[in-house]
């Protein structure tokens, strides 16, 4: 395994530094980087990229295209380059795109990212597999889980050559992150970063990488931003530096290594970015995991004197994959680029089943032996118990015949919400009811947005059945104390209101709380959802 904080080839970046000095006369110091990196970047890398405009389908709909191209078609019209660069990152957690308002509607997900990378690979392209880190977004033993998953994901089925660490994953306890990375990193470790490592094992993770594929030498470095270090004062076991002092400690040993190309990965946000590519020109594309919503369809380009940085962003929730081709031209070389949504069209890679089954198989262990601390049971506010559905059927009959059977009589919607955990319409290869963030929302008696489960909340999918579904309970409270008040004749008024919820409040909040973007973006996208979606589970006549 390679050490972390790299050296580079000593003798190599000496005479670097001698012609700087020389180039710049010994009577003048330097003083900023840009003086330290321009005259050896005009030696070593006098043809940086440029940025040429795309000339395939950009992958997305448009007026004259309403359709997507067929995942067989992507980039069809591209010359094979020397070498593509295969961009990802900011999954984010969301290894898998919801399901509940269908695949079909939503983008993301490692096993259609992999059917894509394989895609290129089929047509004998060689690929440099980048991903920009932030592989998670919570903190606990299922983020711990997922991070192992995703991590064993990208070294071991998809072969990534260099990944960041990311600013959430740092997060996590420095001892299951090392454990974490010395699982699957293998001798040629993928990891990197110039400004964060592990303090008492700097040796699982390197400064920078250096990549060679096809007679092509690409060098890889990463930083998190400066913006997001002081999330990390509180983090024991990691030593951090700026990004400026970070990327000086690599700057000349990568320079020595006279790679064809430089990338920088950068957690900052997009203006920043420009910033540390003017402060730094020797990075002929920069990465960002920064900023919101998608990913452009061109990479900015920033100019610094003679050299050009390509700035491409890889968007939120691992949506899009970036694909880079690099061609030699005779004049240097020249650069194509083009947005991938990660949709349905591209298919479950069957091989990578393997590695969802195993990850719903380790929740399954916790969460059966009783060691799964992540769903330890809270209070509700209230400080009410779950009776169940068939509870409230006593005197809400009506409403509860919606509820299971729906207006039409052909099922209720959510009263099936268990079911379709258990015995998935898609993705039927795996289950999920072991999966709290998933629970959270097909279950009664669980807080939705936190994924943990309220005391006397569904927990057992045998001895809760009177728990299945997404109950009434969810949205009017626990029922035991008013059910207990209407069975013992006493009628009480406060307990009556206290379950009442109007229309307006679901609209406002309680429909959000789980048809929320992550999983029903074609409802929470829509400011006219409630009305579209509501005549399907129509009832009671409170409309206030």
């Amino acid at each position: 395994m390679k050490t972390l904080w790299i050296s580079g080839r000593l003798a190599l970046a000496s005479f670097a530094c001698a012609l700087i000095l020389i180039s710049l006369g010994c009577g003048n110091p330097v003083t900023t980087i840009q003086q330290l990196i321009a005259k050896p970047l005009a030696l070593l890398a006098s043809n940086p990229f440029v940025s040429n405009p795309v000339t395939s389908a950009d992958g997305e709909p448009d007026a004259e295209n309403p359709t997507f191209p067929p995942a067989e078609d992507l980039v069809k019209d591209w010359e094979k380059p020397q070498v593509a660069l295969f961009v990802t990152g900011r999954l984010h957690g969301y290894i898998e795109p919801c399901g509940c308002t269908g695949l079909d509607k939503q983008k993301g997900g490692l096993l259609r990212r992999r059917t894509c990378q394989s895609i290129l690979q089929k047509r004998g392209w060689d690929l440099v597999n980048i991903d920009a880190g932030n592989q998670i977004r919570r903190k606990g033993q299922q983020a711990k889980i997922k991070l192992g998953t995703t991590y064993d994901a990208l070294c071991n089925q998809m072969k990534y050559q260099a990944i960041s660490l990311g600013i959430d994953d740092v997060e996590i306890p420095w001892i299951d992150l090392m454990q974490t990375i010395f699982n699957v990193a293998g001798d040629d470790n993928p990891f990197i970063c110039a400004n964060v490592a592990i303090a008492d094992a700097e040796y699982t993770t390197n400064r920078y990488k250096i990549i060679t594929q096809n007679g092509m030498k690409i060098g890889v470095t990463s930083v998190i931003g400066d913006e997001h270090i002081p999330k990390l004062n509180n983090v024991d076991g990691l030593k951090k530096l700026s990004v400026t002092e970070g990327l000086k400690q690599v700057a000349t040993p990568l320079v020595a290594e006279k790679c064809d190309i430089n990338i920088l990965i950068a957690q900052s946000e997009p203006a920043k970015c420009v910033a540390i590519a003017k402060k730094f020109p020797i990075f002929d594309v920069l990465i960002t995991s920064g900023g919101a919503g998608d990913p452009k369809l061109q990479p900015d380009v920033i100019r610094t004197g003679n050299h050009t940085t390509s700035i491409i962003q890889v968007g939120v929730k691992g949506m899009y994959a970036g694909i880079v081709g690099i061609y030699k031209t005779a004049g240097g070389m020249s650069l194509k680029y083009e947005r991938v949504p990660m949709d349905a069209r591209f298919e479950d890679d069957k091989d990578m089943r393997t590695v969802f089954k195993d990850y719903q198989e380790q929740l399954k262990l916790l969460w059966e032996n009783g060691q799964f601390e992540d769903i330890k049971p809270k209070l509700h506010p209230s400080g009410h118990k779950y009776v169940g559905s068939e509870a409230c059927a006593d005197c809400h009959d009506a409403e509860y015949e919606i509820w299971k059977n729906g207006v039409d009589g052909n099922g209720g919607p959510h009263a099936k919400a268990t079911a379709d955990l258990t015995d998935p319409g898609e993705r039927t290869w795996v289950t999920r009811n072991f999966d709290p963030e998933c629970v959270s929302c097909h279950a009664v008696g669980w807080d939705p947005q936190r994924y943990v489960p309220f005391e006397t909340g569904f927990l057992d999918l045998k001895n809760d059945a009177h728990l299945h579904g997404n109950g009434c309970e969810n949205c009017h409270g626990p029922g035991s104390a008013h059910v207990e008040s209407e069975n013992n004749g006493d009628e009480d008024e406060a307990l009556r209101k206290e379950m009442i919820v109007t229309r307006a409040q679901a609209e406002k909040n309680l429909c959000l709380s789980c048809h929320d973007l992550d999983n029903s973006p074609d409802y929470a996208l829509d400011p006219k959802a409630f009305d579209k979606f509501w005549p399907a589970i129509a009832h009671g006549e409170d409309d206030e």
